[in-house]
C-alpha cells in the first residue's frame, strides 16, 4: 500500500534536491496538508547551529531535562516563518488536537510543558523545538512528489526524537 500525502507522513528528499540548500538530504514531517490549501511541515534532521540554539535557549528554561543528552533540543524547521517556533512533544495530555503520528503532538503551551517537566523524569527525549517551517502552495507538493523529488514514508516518533539527527535521512530512506 502506498503512503499518501497527509499529516504524519515523512517527505524524504531525493538526490534531485541535492542542490537545494534547504532540503538536500532532509526529512520533513508533514504537519498540515489539504489539496485546497497546500502543505506545511518541519525538517526534523537539521539541528540549529550552536550560536542560534544559544539564542533560543531561554525558551527552554525548565525544559532542559526533557531532551536527550545527544541530538539537541533546537532544530531548523524550514526556510519560512523564522519568527515562528513549532514544538513537537510526546505528552499526550498536553497535545492540541489529535496526534500527528502515534505518540507525537504539537503544542505552543510552554508553561504546561514546564509544569509537566517539573513532575516527570523521562527515559528519552520528550520535546523538540523547530525554528521556522516549510510550506508548499496548492498542488506544489503533489507536483514535486510526482517528479520524484520526494519519497513518502509513514512518520515515526522514534525518528523525530532520534539522538543521531545526522543519521535520520539514511534511516528514513531505509524505511521507504
Amino acid at each position: 500500500m502506498s503512503t499518501l500525502l497527509a499529516p504524519g507522513v515523512f517527505l524524504i528528499a531525493s538526490p534531485k534536491l541535492d542542490q537545494n540548500p534547504h532540503f538536500a538530504c532532509k526529512v520533513v514531517l508533514i504537519l498540515r496538508h489539504t489539496p485546497e490549501a497546500g502543505a506545511a511541515g518541519v525538517v526534523i534532521n537539521q539541528p540549529l547551529d550552536q550560536g542560534r540554539a544559544a539564542e533560543q535557549q531561554p525558551l527552554a528554561a525548565g525544559l532542559e531535562h526533557l531532551q536527550a543528552a545527544a541530538g539537541g533540543l533546537f532544530f531548523q524547521g524550514g526556510p519560512m516563518g523564522q519568527e515562528s517556533l513549532v514544538v513537537l512533544h510526546r505528552v499526550a495530555h498536553l497535545g492540541q488536537g489529535p496526534p500527528i503520528v502515534e505518540g507525537l503532538y504539537a503544542s505552543g503551551d510552554l508553561e504546561a510543558l514546564r509544569a509537566h517537566a517539573a513532575t516527570t523524569d523521562p527515559q528519552g527525549p520528550v520535546l523538540r523545538f523547530y525554528l521556522g517551517f516549510a510550506t508548499w502552495s496548492q498542488g506544489q507538493l503533489e507536483k514535486e512528489v510526482g517528479a520524484a523529488c520526494w519519497s513518502l514514508s509513514p512518520g515515526s516518533v522514534d525518528l523525530v526524537f532520534s539522538t543521531e539527527p545526522e543519521q535520520i535521512w539514511q534511516q528514513a530512506r531505509g524505511r521507504e
